[in-house]
């Protein structure tokens, strides 16, 4: 945040500084060198989440350091926590894609389940924002990440999931290249039934999110284009309407509900294109039907911004056309 602004407000449903999850060591269940089911040892203290803690450990049968995803002890008598952690696990194994962040074994420690993910070492898409001036990205360093982003999520939407929580904090770098993590939010695709709860963080959050409507694809099309606007502009889609406490003054919470668009980007972001521009507000039309119909379209577009040539595949690879029988 540059020096000088405004505060965000406080209260927005799951909105929070994300190194305000990196609690204290105290806060920790297991200390560094506690044994987790014999073959983990603590090694670090990573993050603590809704409903777990992340610890970095050392695996003496693998002789290599994951993260490990393991519920609270204070969770493990809420079963739907239990629930969480186990349908994340499967879904990270049904899926496998570079930009996602693998997942290699679940276990149990003392009756809670756990589950060991990639370590991955690089910072957050959040504290790279946080590092650069007015919050932003290079142009270009913006559409990468989005391309990158939105490769994961083709694949997730072609294996049948939605993701419905990003947002900086869920990605974090691996060689400088963006990794979707956190798919505790991940749910199967379908468009006829309505969500038990809202999912997701409201900056990102798709209208029909916040009105717990039945979601597709579309909703992580919105997800990716606030993203989008963020890492262009340096600010939420709706930054300016979250600010504006309501009557009773309490904070705005869902203004995209209300089928409202956002400020143009260029508002904040002259050197934006125009094309760029109507992709983003494409992804953040209020009406699902007025969005990209998937991923594709969108990261078709996205390619076709980048300044220099993009290589779809290394440079030297054949590629034939396969007859058709027909042909």
């Amino acid at each position: 945040m540059k020096r000088g602004a405004p505060p965000r407000p406080v209260g927005l449903l799951d909105v929070r500084d994300a190194r305000a999850d990196r609690r204290s060591r105290e806060q920790f269940p297991y200390p560094a060198g506690y044994r987790i089911s014999g073959d983990l040892t603590v090694t670090g203290h990573l993050a603590a989440g809704r409903t777990g803690h992340l610890y970095q450990v050392w695996s003496a049968r693998d002789w290599c350091a994951y993260t490990c995803k393991i519920v609270s002890p204070e969770h493990a008598a809420v079963r739907a926590d239990l629930a969480a952690l186990r349908r994340e696990a499967r879904i990270l194994r049904a899926v496998g894609h570079p930009n996602i962040v693998r997942c290699y074994g679940v276990g149990q420690h003392e009756g809670l389940p756990y589950m060991l993910l990639e370590y991955l070492e690089g910072a957050s898409l959040f504290d790279v924002l946080e590092s650069r001036p007015h919050r932003r990205l290079e142009i270009n360093d913006a559409i990468r990440a989005a391309i990158h982003l939105g490769a994961a999520l083709y694949h997730l939407h072609r294996r049948g999931f939605l993701h419905l929580d990003l947002k900086p904090a869920n990605l974090l770098l691996r060689d400088g290249v963006p990794v979707l993590i956190d798919l505790d939010t991940a749910r199967r695709v379908d468009s006829d039934r309505r969500p038990s709860r809202r999912l997701g963080t409201a900056p990102y959050m798709a209208p029909e999110q916040a009105r717990r409507e039945p979601l597709t694809p579309c909703a992580d099309v919105y997800g990716l284009g606030a993203l989008l606007y963020e890492l262009i502009t340096g600010r939420w889609a709706f930054e300016d309407v979250y600010a504006e406490p309501m009557a009773d003054g309490r904070p705005r919470q869902f203004p995209q509900a209300d089928a409202e668009m956002p400020p143009p980007p260029s508002r904040y972001r002259a050197d934006l294109t125009d094309s760029l521009e109507r992709t983003v507000l494409t992804c953040l039309a209020p009406d699902p039907e007025d969005r990209f119909s998937s991923m594709h379209p969108l990261l078709l577009a996205l390619v076709g911004e980048l300044e220099e040539p993009v290589a779809l595949w290394p440079e030297g690879i054949r590629a034939e056309r396969r007859q058709h029988p027909r042909d």
